[in-house]
């Protein structure tokens, strides 16, 4: 699909609004001298010097700023970027006087200009000095309000920063592209009831003459301006040193600091494991984790200073579950990942964000695999994939590195196919080149690029190079057998027909266009043809031609279960079986990032070796093979009843991956139901889940015991079971919530069910009423989210109304919290009707809080609306986006996603209702 196309205003028109301010405003307003939204490249900064005073009383901030500037050739100004900020002072520091300069400022694209008539920057070092004040943000970006309550119910305020991507140039007039890497020394002024921190430890405190207090902090490494953090609050905090000698600690309100243990002790295993992986120190002398109140994202990974949600980081040992700690465990990690992948090298412009993202996205599973083998992570990686893949198969979805240029642009590419995809071609990688090679690749990576940026272009240069690169010391290299001559020896010979692999030819057709491959197999005794299209959901099939892939494919046969691989480059080849089979399953484990058909009886074997015997495959196999056939229905590859018949050996399953992942594909039938009169067949659908599972739900034990993965595959079922009223559900649910309502709440309930028994107390006006006291007095944020999620599950429709307006209010409900309550009440039968309506209200609220392009708002764009399966909702849906201003959203690629994600329900919905009535009527269980 096309980048969005945002509709330049007409730059001439506006060169000539360049408001003037600063010491001598020429009334007359000038022509802004720069007509580009990035910046001219001519001028560098080398330092930044800030010094930052926020006012939590008035709530707005002043600034005083020095930067050493190198300028490459003679120039009449200098731009820059500045946001929202009063600029009241503009000075060139010269070796003699400072020269005052004149401010210009072009608000469209967010950029000032500084000069002086009649005089030219010439080539060389300058320094300018510029003051500023403006009002802290009241949105989730920039320099932010932040404000708690304690539990005595006083209101206590803070301030704290979300720069990336491009909200630096809010807090100060900066050069706010990542290339601009620079160093800073930061001074934060504040009241003596507060603390500071920011990115580098703190070297002094000054005393001021007012009574205020300076804290000087030591000066940056070379780091782009999204990576600067500053807070001033009254946390408190936790410190203990890593291994290699950096000071980890972990900040949080003071009522809270209890809960901060896990996240100290998983901070420092983990950095001490990125320290050695990555064969790099960790180049600053320490790292703060920061639990905020008011967070938007789920966290941020300033250097030095990581900022977090706080359900993202406290971890209360009586009150959060097992997927509690797996998710804090798994957001440190990547955070801390980012400290040299996006910090230490960053890539040159947004277009390559993947590099950072998919990258730190990848790692967790890398890191946390073998830091908390007990977590079981691998279980969970490959629904990233089915996640990125149901965005991917769409028309609108995008390259993995595709050009962006305004502020929206470049946050609508914080998303499915940055983060997920970007890990899922990183694994698939991984899995080509061998472990061993692909980590080399990347140390060689990270060495040759410290303190710089790169493009796609310079990592597969790393990972192709392995064997011949220099800086990888002889000694170290275990790779012998990799990079012999001798390559028939080696393990990663079997993909290499020719002498040598060429990376970047394999992985620019997963980076440069969009989507991934259908593979189709057809088994002709050992002859096993296989060929390879785009996987589109779309009416208009013509859009997949012109697509190829180089597809590292990998196959178990049922006479051998060790893997074999076959690098596919053309639209089709043929590979040979040693001997006939009864069966063939390609993608082993997920290694890749491709759906599978089987054709000519190929999905029957398969169907047929899981009911009767599905231990054959692993988990992650039987996962896949479920995901595979349902997205083959929905392109009409399949018909309906052989995936459904596929499904019915889920009554025999009790593994998580391949249980939630039947979930995944069944429950959403009866979701689109749900919001259509379809009550019959919905509920007869509904009753075949609960039966196709029973057995397993029967199982479950009212505890927590058990790995984690067991745990958390307790509380899916248990939900599950209750909401769909199974009667011995019910009854125990009920019981537990009675005796903890009774004990007032003191009453410990194991962590894993507590959220099946908030759920069934809140379906009553007393129970709803009782767990939102609790809601209120609750410190801990797992407890909080349970009771939430709680609350908004329940029938009450009234209550889902409430909920909704005290949201938007922030005051008892948390505004952050907003983009996923809207999306719950929505996926409520009972509540569909109100967040659709909700969103239409309050839709410019909204974007103003969270900034157009946004995860938030592209979340609730897609997420209210992706139930919708009728024509009457697809052209409600569609006006309501359509008449929306450009700045209000009306090109944002998630407005395309919802569309499409309608469209396609529509035309499954009027293909498939009258074939899944009739297998339901054939097979009732």
């Amino acid at each position: 699909t096309e980048p969005l196309n945002v509709k330049t205003p007409n730059v001439t028109l506006l060169l000539f609004c360049g408001l003037v301010v600063g010491n001598h405003a020429d009334t007359n307003a000038l022509p802004f001298p720069w007509d580009k939204i990035r910046l001219p490249e001519t001028v560098k900064p080398q330092h930044y010097d800030l010094l930052i005073h926020p006012n939590l009383t008035s709530l707005t901030f002043t600034g005083v700023l020095q930067i050493l500037l190198e300028v490459e050739q003679d120039t009449r100004a200098i731009i820059l970027h500045s946001k929202n900020l009063q600029i009241s002072k503009a000075q060139l520091l010269g070796s003699t006087h400072p020269r005052d300069l004149q401010v210009s400022e072009f608000e469209a694209y967010e950029q000032i200009a500084l000069f002086s008539d009649g005089f030219t920057f010439e080539k060389g070092n300058h320094v300018v000095h510029l003051e500023f004040y403006a009002n802290l943000s009241d949105s989730f970006h920039g320099f932010y309000k932040g404000r708690y309550t304690t539990n005595s119910g006083e209101v206590r305020m803070l301030a704290s920063t979300q720069f990336e991507p491009t909200h630096a140039r809010a807090a100060f007039p900066c050069f706010d592209e990542p290339a601009f890497k620079a160093n800073f020394t930061i001074r934060v002024r504040r009241e003596s009831r507060h603390i500071s921190i920011s990115n580098m430890p703190k070297l002094r405190t000054v005393e001021m003459a007012d009574g205020l207090l300076e804290d000087q902090f030591d000066t940056t490494v070379k780091m782009s301006t999204y990576l600067v953090a500053f807070i001033v609050s009254d946390f408190q905090s936790i410190s203990k040193k890593s291994q290699h000698g950096v000071e980890i600690s972990v900040y949080t309100v003071p009522e809270k600091i209890s809960q901060a243990e896990y996240a100290l002790s998983t901070a420092v295993t983990l950095l001490d494991f990125y320290d050695d992986y990555f064969d790099i120190p960790y180049p600053l002398p320490k790292h703060d984790l920061a639990a905020i109140p008011d967070f938007q994202s789920g966290a941020m990974e300033n250097w030095g200073l990581s900022t977090y949600r706080e359900s993202g980081l406290l971890f209360d040992p009586e009150k959060s579950s097992s997927s509690d700690k797996l998710g804090i465990t798994k957001v440190i990690a990547h955070e801390l990942a980012h400290q040299w992948f996006g910090n230490l090298v960053t890539m040159q412009w947004w277009n390559d964000l993947w590099l950072n993202e998919g990258f730190a996205k990848f790692m967790e599973y890398v890191s946390v695999n073998i830091t908390h083998p007990e977590l079981q992570v691998d279980d969970y990686f490959l629904e990233k994939c089915f996640t990125a893949m149901s965005v991917d198969s769409l028309t609108s979805s995008h390259p993995i590195s595709t050009p962006v240029e305004n502020p929206a642009e470049i946050s609508e590419m914080f998303d499915d196919v940055s983060y997920r995809k970007g890990a899922c071609i990183l694994n698939m990688l991984r899995d080509f080149l061998t472990p061993e090679a692909f980590k080399y690749g990347i140390i060689h990576y990270l060495k040759t690029h410290s303190y710089q940026n790169t493009v796609n272009a310079h990592l597969w240069e790393s990972l192709t190079n392995i064997c011949t690169s220099d800086e990888l010391d002889s000694g170290r290299l275990k790779l012998d057998g990799f990079c012999s001559k001798n390559r028939a020896e080696s393990p990663a010979s079997k993909w290499f027909m020719e002498d040598s692999v060429d990376v970047r030819a394999i992985m620019d057709t997963w980076t440069l266009q969009e989507g991934f491959p259908l593979i189709t197999v057809e088994v002709k005794g050992q002859e096993v043809t296989l060929k390879q299209e785009r996987f589109l959901r779309e009416a208009n099939s013509s859009k997949t031609s012109n697509f190829l892939w180089q597809v590292p494919l990998t196959y178990i046969t049922s006479h051998s279960s060790a893997m074999q691989r076959f690098l596919l480059k053309s639209e089709k080849d043929v590979l040979y079986l040693p001997e006939k089979v009864d069966w063939i399953k390609f993608n082993v484990d997920l290694r890749g990032y491709y759906i599978v058909h089987y054709e000519s009886g190929g999905w029957d074997a398969l169907i047929n070796q899981l009911q009767q015997n599905h231990s054959v495959f692993s988990s992650n196999d039987r996962a896949s093979l479920i995901h595979d056939i349902f997205q083959l229905v929905s392109i009409e590859k399949i018909p309906l009843d052989k995936a459904l018949n596929l499904s019915l050996y889920l009554s025999k399953e009790s593994e998580i991956m391949p249980v939630t992942q039947g979930f995944n594909e069944l429950v959403p039938l009866y979701k689109l139901m749900e919001k259509r009169n379809m009550e019959e067949l919905e509920n007869q659908l509904k009753g075949h889940l609960v039966k196709l599972f029973k057995t397993l739900i029967d199982r479950q034990s009212w505890s927590d015991d058990g790995s984690v993965s067991e745990r958390m595959l307790r509380n899916y079922l248990l939900l599950f079971a209750c909401v769909r009223r199974y009667p011995s559900c019910i009854s125990t649910a009920t019981q537990l919530f009675q005796q903890w309502k009774e004990s007032d709440g003191k009453m410990w309930l194991p962590t894993d069910i507590s959220l099946v028994v908030y759920t069934e107390g809140a379906r009553t006006d007393e129970g709803w009423d009782f767990l939102l006291e609790k809601y209120k007095r609750s410190v801990s944020p797992s407890e909080k989210w349970m009771i939430k999620a709680a609350l908004s599950y329940t029938p009450l429709t009234h209550k889902l109304q409430w909920l909704l307006e005290r949201s938007i209010e922030g005051e008892l409900m948390k505004t952050q919290d907003l983009p996923s309550l809207v999306i719950t009440v929505s996926k409520n039968p009972k509540g569909f009707k109100l967040a659709w309506d909700f969103l239409k209200t309050n839709w410019g609220k909204l974007v103003k809080k969270f900034d157009l392009g946004s995860s938030a708002i592209s979340r609730m764009a897609v997420g209210v609306t992706d139930q919708y399966s009728t024509r009457e909702m697809l052209h409600e849906v569609q006006s309501f986006f359509g008449s929306l201003a450009q700045d209000q959203g009306s090109g944002l690629r998630s407005i395309q996603q919802a569309l499409q994600k309608i469209q396609q329900n529509i035309r499954w919905m009027d293909r498939n209702v009258p074939l899944l009535k009739a297998w339901l009527d054939r097979n009732s269980l």
